[in-house]
């Protein structure tokens, strides 16, 4: 039966959906017979991701004529809607991919079969036909990754929003006819605390296990004072037991408030998590968070699998004529209008308006909003009401100039920066331009440099550009210097005795380098089909086997 779940006191997390499981076989046949895996829903294609994300609240055109109280309240109810663009699609691919990852490596069925195989030719040893009681050793295939992006671009809600397609708790009974009474946290988000201390963000995560399945771990462990590395380490041994598919943690960028020493501690437990329990870890912030992750996150970069996400304000392409398209379905003002209509008149130049031509309703909203989709939201509510209240009954550009202008005249100085691209200003907000992306690429190790996507006006803008394509060359540089593994490979099996040191290439290295990656897809070729003689001979080729005579 399902825990019952108990009052708690007031507290805030997302939450989905709790299910009894339902078994399918999953898409992969590796995956097969883990519990864990056959719980989950399918993999969803494009199509079907779309349908499933996409939300749009009611809308009658008749109620246009309304009177005004009644349009001001459904003004900001068609605010609640929810277009998916290229991001939330990649995040989906992301977090599905993590989620059935990371339980490849923690089947709690593999615990019951522990009996070797009868002993064949491929055993490889004398020891095969003797019983192995022990486990085999665990190995971690959780790769997680992190979120950093300017405020109001939507990475909480996305994320929100792609996580409730998953459930959120699996009960499990019984699995293949055999006992299995466990609860599944598929995932997991909560908050890092306001000051970045570790022990609230324990807390945090004890009061939503025990929101989630009724438990009592708060009771237990939070409040025996223990000292902060006691409930870390309770903290993982509850995601262990309930089989925590992806702990996302928002609001990373306020470890930097942390006390001496508790931003380095948690982000060193989060490497525990994905190395030694398998928990993929998902950090979110602001560019501030690019701070925190540069100066003491280095070592989680190991465990970064699904490659970071620099999610910048969107630029004006199709993209966004799509998300104003989609904003613009809610009109409520007595005259119709679209986001293509040309602004009749040109605004007078007060110093900061450009009077470069004729702009559409669109430009003029991007213009204002600088493409950040939460200011674009509420610009146009604003714009609708104000329109409501002059009875003009139509949103023009002016009518979004002014209300930028007196709704908004607090952020004017960051919007105006933004737009100019004055790095001096907004050096003065460095939770809204990446000032820190130089010491974040800086940080991440040579060796296994994970893929940094950069999506937004970010991803051309030219300092950046310049900073990710330095990180590239010095990345190049160092491959260079290192000893290249096709070399190490073939002196290592060839031993010859003329072979030279690992410490020069020669010409004949090269040449071989070079007949190596020839060779190598016409390997792939014959094992895939299965022609072990083919592979053979194109590994004695390459050079990669030899006969017993040569090392005489």
């Amino acid at each position: 039966m399902t825990p019952k779940i108990r009052p708690e006191s007031p507290f805030s997390f997302t939450r989905g959906s709790i299910v009894q499981a339902a078994y399918r076989e999953p898409e992969i046949a590796d995956y097969s017979g883990n519990p864990l895996q056959e719980a989950l829903p399918p993999i969803l294609n494009t199509d079907q991701l779309i349908l499933r994300l996409q939300h749009f609240p009611n809308y009658n055109d008749s109620l246009r004529r309304a009177n005004d109280e009644v349009r001001y309240l459904l003004i900001q109810n068609g605010m609640r809607f929810f277009v998916p663009l290229d991001i939330p699609v990649d995040l989906y691919r992301r977090f599905s991919n993590l989620i059935r990852i990371g339980y490849a490596g923690r089947n709690p069925m593999a615990r019951l079969k522990r009996v070797r195989l009868p002993p064949t030719s491929q055993s490889f040893d004398q020891y095969a036909d003797q019983p192995d009681p022990a486990p085999d050793e665990f190995l971690s295939t959780a790769a997680g990754f992190n979120i950093a992006g300017i405020s109001g671009v939507g990475k909480s809600f996305s994320i929100s929003r792609t996580l409730k397609l998953f459930p959120q708790v699996i009960h499990h009974a019984e699995f293949r006819g055999r006992p299995f009474t466990h609860s599944q946290i598929v995932w997991l988000k909560i908050d890092c605390p306001f000051d970045g201390n570790p022990r609230g963000l324990c807390i945090s995560f004890f009061k939503a296990v025990d929101s989630l399945l009724g438990t009592n771990y708060r009771a237990d462990y939070a409040k025996k004072r223990r000292i902060q590395t006691e409930l870390l380490s309770d903290m993982a041994t509850v995601a262990e037991n309930h089989y925590i598919g992806a702990l996302v943690i928002d609001e990373i960028q306020r470890l930097s408030v942390a006390k001496s020493g508790g931003a380095e501690l948690l982000l060193n437990f989060f490497v525990q998590l994905v190395n030694e329990i398998g928990v993929p870890v998902v950090l979110v912030g602001t560019y501030k968070a690019l701070e925190v992750l540069s100066r003491q996150f280095s070592q989680l970069r190991r465990g970064t699998g699904q490659g970071d996400l620099i999610w910048d304000r969107m630029q004006n392409d199709e993209q966004w004529q799509l998300f104003v398209k989609s904003l613009f379905r809610a009109q409520y003002t007595r005259k119709k209008f679209n986001p293509e209509d040309v602004e009749k008149s040109q605004p007078q130049n007060d110093g900061n308006q450009s009077t470069a031509g004729p702009k559409t309703l669109s430009d003029v909203l991007y213009e204002e909003s600088q493409g950040i989709t939460d200011l674009a939201v509420k610009m146009y509510m604003f714009a609708q009401e104000r329109a409501i209240d002059t009875g003009k009954e139509i949103v023009t550009a002016n009518i979004i100039r002014s209300v930028a202008k007196d709704k908004f005249a607090m952020l004017r100085d960051v919007l105006k920066a933004i737009r100019y691209g004055d790095k001096r200003a907004l050096a003065r907000w460095d939770d809204v331009y990446p000032a820190a992306l130089r010491e974040y690429f800086a940080s991440i190790p040579q060796k296994g440099y994970p893929q940094v996507k950069i999506e937004g006006s970010a991803s051309s803008d030219p300092a950046i550009r310049a900073t990710l394509n330095d990180h590239n060359v010095n990345l190049k540089q160092e491959q260079e210097r290192e000893p290249q593994p096709a070399r190490e490979s073939a002196n290592t099996i060839s031993a010859q005795p003329d072979a030279p040191s690992s410490s020069s290439i020669s010409k004949r290295d090269k040449q071989h380098a070079a007949r190596v990656q020839g060779v190598l897809p016409g390997i792939i070729a014959s094992l895939e089909k299965k022609n072990d003689t083919a592979a053979y001979e194109a590994l004695k080729q390459a050079g990669y086997v030899s006969s017993p005579g040569d090392h005489v």
